[in-house]
């Protein structure tokens, strides 16, 4: 489905409204961070991911998998 959007100029930039159905198919809200890829004559627009939380939810996992084998290794 394709949704038209017209540039407009406000202040020194230019800028496009992003309609509502696009923003909640990625989950955007108001003072998210969106990333825009472009390639050739198209543009990707994903969501910033929290990063920072995804690599301690993972350390977090990863430490309690592995407790027992890393104070045997403390232990050594």
């Amino acid at each position: 489905m394709a949704i038209l959007r017209k540039l407009r100029k406000i202040g020194n930039s230019t800028v496009v409204s992003i309609p509502k159905s696009i923003l909640e198919t990625l989950k955007a809200d108001e003072g998210d961070n969106l990333e825009f890829v472009a390639d050739g004559d198209s543009v990707v627009i994903r969501k910033q991911g929290d990063y920072q939380k995804e690599i301690l939810d993972l350390s977090n996992e990863m430490f309690a998998k592995y407790d027992k084998t890393m104070r045997d290794l403390v232990d050594r």
